[in-house]
């Protein structure tokens, strides 16, 4: 089993775009928008769908409620629905970067990365700080393995905003995919110290660690994201093949069997390097 076949999902989270009315409308509409952001807000989709939808009734061509209405969609898992209202968001206002913004996510929530990459350059021709464009197209591009273009467009980002643990741990991502293992390492240390109580950072970290043969410093990346998040099947298989490479033998086999108990998906996977116990 190698590292690569332990790697988790190549993004975490995407950002989000909610908007209040930049344009007159009837006092009913106004009422029912402001309402349906405070629904959504305090995490009350449906309750803000229902508001979004009494929006558009009332006020059809309201770019900015299908915009809203969409991310109401996305919440609720409903993602082709939530693209229907972006696209009409951006067909009553073409300039509309925040639903371009929220399509591209949408998109990436779909896997249809190339689209994703188009909707984000489009927030970045028109947006003076794309900094959220830049970090999200760049997550697009290392999910098409266009690596390279990843770490462009994470650079970018990193220009426009420097506190943002995300670009860092996406950008150390491409880097070791391209087997720029140092340089990986120092993206997830940098993660690590924005948002010190990220597991998989540590995680991360402790993998280009063990690709450096920097065995030890693994284990103890991987002691750390364990503390955080000690539910995770995968930080306990990487643990244990660092530990058999170690010679620590035992607590290999600790971690093998406690990954399978924790993701009984594993077990093809992590079968052949647990030793069978003696005597049964």
């Amino acid at each position: 089993m190698t590292m690569h076949q332990l790697l988790g999902k190549i993004w975490r989270f995407s950002l989000i775009i909610l908007i209040v009315p930049s344009v007159a409308i009837g006092a009913e509409a106004q009422n029912a928008f402001k309402e349906g952001v405070k629904f959504y807000n305090a995490g009350k989709f449906k309750e803000a769908l229902a508001s979004f939808n009494r929006v558009i009734k009332a006020e059809p061509k309201s770019d900015e409620a299908y915009n809203n209405r969409g991310l109401a969609y996305f919440k609720l898992g409903q993602i082709d629905t939530a693209v229907k209202d972006y696209d009409e968001a951006i067909k009553l206002n073409p300039k509309m970067t925040d639903a371009f913004f929220n399509r591209g996510n949408a998109h990436i929530a779909q896997k249809q990365y190339d689209r994703a990459v188009k909707d984000f350059d489009e927030v970045v021709k028109n947006e003076v700080n794309a900094a959220r464009a830049y970090r999200q197209r760049g997550l697009a591009q290392n999910a098409l393995k266009q690596f390279d273009k990843a770490i462009g467009d994470f650079n970018q980002a990193q220009k426009l905003d420097a506190k943002d643990a995300e670009v860092y741990y996406q950008r150390g991502l491409a880097y070791r995919r391209l087997g720029k293992n140092d340089l990986a390492v120092q993206d997830f240390s940098e993660a690590i110290k924005l948002e010190p109580k990220n597991a998989e950072s540590y995680n991360n970290r402790a993998n280009g660690y063990s690709l450096l043969g920097k065995y030890e410093d693994a284990v103890k990346d991987y002691d750390e994201a364990i503390k955080l998040d000690g539910n995770n099947a995968k930080i306990y298989a990487n643990r244990g093949v660092i530990r058999a490479r170690l010679g620590k033998t035992d607590d290999a086999q600790k971690d093998f069997r406690k990954a399978i108990e924790l993701d009984p998906g594993l077990k093809d996977l992590i079968d052949p390097l647990i030793t069978p116990n003696k005597g049964k």
